[in-house]
């Protein structure tokens, strides 16, 4: 679609114009069609042309005096002092705001030229931005289009399986073209379900903490289990710990601090190697302070892939059938936006687990996704 918008500037006498990718391998994606269309379907003389390995680099039409130059953003020198008639920036969700508005954004100014942006959501970053000038009222010169690859000729796989194999915010983002807060995280947040005002401290109900160790950036989640029901629960996050450049000693105290009976503490296993600097583990650390870590090593924990798997058959399959939740406190939400929640879909079979050992496994996967 971006080489059959260039065409038509391309084949305008006297105007130049650049391909702009992430880097020269993305970018190239746009020009080998339009080099294609140019060379091999309408068959347009060249006056010169630029190639490394096949790649197109520099292409300049004869007797029309117009170009196309393929430009990579992390070469920044090369994006200085020309003046273009049309910009098409390939995968732009990758590319920098700081990058556009220095680089490219200027390189419009001298010929009042315009630009294009495509791309495949990541976020809601600065393409997001530029998406939303296009839907509002305040922004006239832009315009926002939105293409599932469904609607391709040339999507040819299965839309049924892609819904069994992907997450759902994978799903979103890589095939309906949604914009999606983090696709491949493990429990996706919905803020009108998941940061309720009514999560409180429950004394009656006993707390559970996850842990995961660092100097630059040490983290704990404290959660309670309500609803219990065959083995079951909503899972209420009622605070949390998240300290950066810290040493464990201090991390151990914060926790402490805090004033709750600890039912079961979980920790990243590899908080049982030695500390450089004390000698001993982290988990030898808060044992000193009278808190006991349990950890467990096996395929799941060594391997993050795994243990994102691991959690979110429970949570999630094609049907998406809610059984369980996960809730967050409004207090804590507001104090970070760096929050972790859980999506409340559950298998329809769930698997039979004890609570205790369910948010074991839970935590300790939030500590992977979110250290």
């Amino acid at each position: 679609m971006a080489a059959h918008e260039i065409l038509p500037w391309l084949l305008t006498p006297n105007t130049r114009g650049w391909i702009v990718g992430p880097n020269y391998s993305l970018a190239n994606k746009i020009a080998r069609e339009v080099k294609r269309i140019v060379m091999t379907e309408l068959r347009l003389p060249l006056e010169s042309k630029k190639e490394i390995s096949g790649d197109l680099y520099y292409m300049k039409l004869a007797g029309l005096n117009s170009e196309v130059s393929v430009k990579s953003a992390e070469n920044q020198d090369s994006l200085i002092g020309e003046g273009v008639d049309w910009l098409c920036i390939d995968e732009a969700a990758l590319i920098t705001r700081n990058v556009f508005e220095m680089y490219l954004r200027p390189t419009l100014a001298d010929k009042q030229g315009w630009a294009m942006f495509t791309s495949t959501p990541r976020g809601f970053n600065f393409l997001h931005s530029l998406y939303e000038f296009g839907k509002s009222d305040k922004h006239p010169d832009w315009e926002s289009w939105r293409f599932p690859s469904t609607l391709s000729p040339y999507f040819k796989d299965d839309h049924e399986e892609l819904k069994r194999t992907l997450t759902k915010e994978t799903y979103l983002q890589e095939i309906l073209c949604e914009f999606q807060s983090y696709a491949g995280k493990v429990f996706p947040l919905d803020r009108t379900t998941q940061i309720r005002e009514d999560v409180k401290y429950d004394p009656s109900k006993p707390v559970y903490v996850g842990l995961d160790f660092g100097y630059r950036h040490a983290h704990a989640n404290i959660v309670q289990l309500h609803n219990r029901e065959k083995n079951f629960a909503d899972v209420h996050q009622i605070d949390e710990v998240s300290l950066q450049n810290t040493r464990t000693e201090e991390f151990a105290n914060k926790i402490r601090s805090l004033g709750y009976e600890y039912t079961g503490i979980w920790g990243d296993p590899a908080g049982s190697g030695t500390n450089l600097q004390s000698g001993i583990s982290d988990i030898q650390v808060f044992a000193n302070q009278g808190l006991r870590v349990n950890i467990k090593r096996d395929a799941v924990t060594r391997n993050v892939v795994s243990g994102v798997s691991h959690v979110r058959r429970w949570f999630e399959d094609a049907n998406a059938i809610l059984t369980c939740s996960f809730i967050q406190s409004a207090r804590r939400a507001s104090k970070r936006m760096r929050i972790i929640t859980i999506q409340n879909t559950v298998r329809t079979k769930p698997y039979v687990m004890n609570p205790k050992r369910m948010v074991s496994s839970i935590t300790r996967v939030m500590l992977y996704v979110f250290c």
